[in-house]
Formats: C-alpha cells, structure tokens, sequence
C-alpha cells in the first residue's frame, strides 16, 4: 500500500496537505482519505531545522508499527527520516499536537481567504487510517508513504 501526502498550504506555523492511498491491485487510483497537519515546511537547502516546529522532508519512507511510549501502544512508524527521529502518524488537531509527526483529519478550508490552521475530527480519521495500515500489513504488505509538495 502506499500513501501520498502532498503538501498545499505553507502557513507561519503548520502545513497543510491531502492524503491518498493506493492500492497494490488499483495502482492508477488513487483514493482521497483526510488532510493532514504537519509542523512548518522548509526549504532544506536554505533553512535549517528548528526543533519541534519542522516538518520532515519530503521523500519516501517506511511505515513499520513499533510501540510509543507516549501513546502506550504500537503506532504506525515513518522509518529512517533524515534530521528527525520518532515521526508517526497520529491523531491531533492543532500545529501544538506536533513535533514533526503528521497529523490527519479534516481541515475546514478557508474562511475569508485564509487557510486554516487546524483540522476537525482528526481521532476518526487516525483510526480509518491506522485500520488501512494494520491490515496491509498483517496481509505482509509492504507499507510506504510518500511526502511530496505541491508544484
């Protein structure tokens, strides 16, 4: 299974995005799922990481389930993220709620003009996410997420 994040709205403090995922069997059908909400994306060449408020750079990486401690249970992974350590998929609705781990839900759109910096009902959609992931995996199917921005 693989999972498509691209990143569309570059705010002060967050980034918001959409995420897709594709199946082995329908590679050329990609399906909406939620938004996403990740720390503030940057330029990697010309700005350095600030700890906490960075988002990870975009590329191709793993999803594998080990557990967190601050979660208390398995959690689905991003596995060898250049500069950061730690980065999964998880429930939260605030640019607050990350560190550099990406966020799913719903974000409400614009309102006069602006993107706003939050998302909406992220628990379910963590969860609807989380099942996709738990179950191709438990089929040993391999799981890999691509981030990549807006062009």
């Amino acid at each position: 299974m693989n999972i498509i994040i691209t990143r569309k709205h570059f705010l002060p403090n967050c980034t918001i995005g959409s995420l897709e995922v594709i199946y082995e069997d329908n590679p050329l059908c990609p399906i909406y799922l939620c938004d996403t909400l990740e720390p503030h994306a940057i330029n990697w060449n010309k700005e350095s990481k600030v700890k906490g408020k960075t988002a990870i750079p975009c590329g191709q990486y793993k999803v594998r389930y080990r557990f967190s401690k601050k979660f208390g249970q398995n959690m689905p992974f991003l596995e060898n993220v250049p500069h950061f350590e730690g980065i999964m998929f998880h429930a939260g609705n605030y640019p607050k709620d990350t560190q550099g781990c990406i966020l799913t839900g719903c974000n409400p759109a614009i309102k006069n003009g602006m993107v706003l910096p939050f998302l909406n009902n992220s628990r379910s959609f963590f969860t609807a996410l989380n099942n996709l992931i738990y179950e191709a995996d438990k089929n040993g199917e391999e799981v890999v997420v691509t981030i990549r921005e807006l062009s």
